[in-house]
């Protein structure tokens, strides 16, 4: 059974109103903090991206086509949920620069601004990428030691997941590219090392300052 209330009335409200202000006084208006600069920007940039644009994005010009293409790879590379969509660009870009450089022995030096430059992405972000191919077992990287003791890039190695299982075509023919110049052969001259072994060769020096700042051993007594 419904049961229905008769709402007061707009004269009554005003008069309560007016009663309750008459006891108890005006009351003060509180103003509120104004924003900082910082929420004025989360704002600005939630706007920016979390809603959706008012005019289509304006579009940039097509790259012009350089004849490089992706070879063929294993599915996957596709389906592994634990990469990211950016892993996986960052796989075939890979792929293709090895297919082109030797793709007989499936490795070719590369560095990791080449691949800042061709994904549009930063440092952090493309080491970030290699990484996760490297757990997932597509990729092996080794770290390249040149003369002056500094890194000079990389050797990625691509690994059984990464190809189909038919393999690439073995003969092929490869585009003609210059032989590599014998001019200053001794001072490029790199060392091939293990990506493990260069960070423990990385903290050396963190260490031994760390051990400097410790105090000495109490004598034995």
């Amino acid at each position: 059974m419904l049961i229905y209330r008769e709402l007061p009335r707009i004269e009554d409200m005003a008069q309560r109103l007016a009663a309750r202000i008459g006891r108890d006084g005006q009351r003060v208006v509180t103003e509120t903090i104004p924003p900082s600069p910082e929420m004025l920007k989360r704002r600005a940039r939630s706007l920016k991206k979390c809603h959706l644009p008012a005019e289509p994005k304006p579009q940039k010009n097509r790259p012009r086509d350089t004849g490089a293409f992706t070879p063929e790879l294993s599915d996957m590379l596709d389906n592994d949920p634990n990469l990211s969509d950016g892993a996986r660009r960052c796989g075939r870009k890979v792929s293709g620069y090895v297919y082109i450089r030797d793709r007989d022995a499936r490795e070719a030096e590369i560095t990791v601004t080449w691949l800042m430059e061709d994904l549009g992405k930063s440092r952090r972000t493309v080491q970030r990428y290699l990484r996760e191919l490297e757990h997932g077992g597509y990729i092996a990287v080794d770290i390249l030691r040149a003369g002056t003791r500094w890194c000079a890039g990389l050797v990625v190695r691509l690994l059984a997941p990464l190809l189909p299982r038919h393999g690439w075509p073995e003969k092929l023919i490869k585009p003609a590219m210059p032989s590599v110049s014998h001019n200053y052969k001794y001072r490029y001259k790199t060392e091939r090392v293990p990506r493990d072994i260069w960070a423990v060769r990385c903290m050396d020096g963190v260490f031994r300052s760390l051990m400097k700042s410790l105090p000495p051993l109490p004598p034995l007594s």
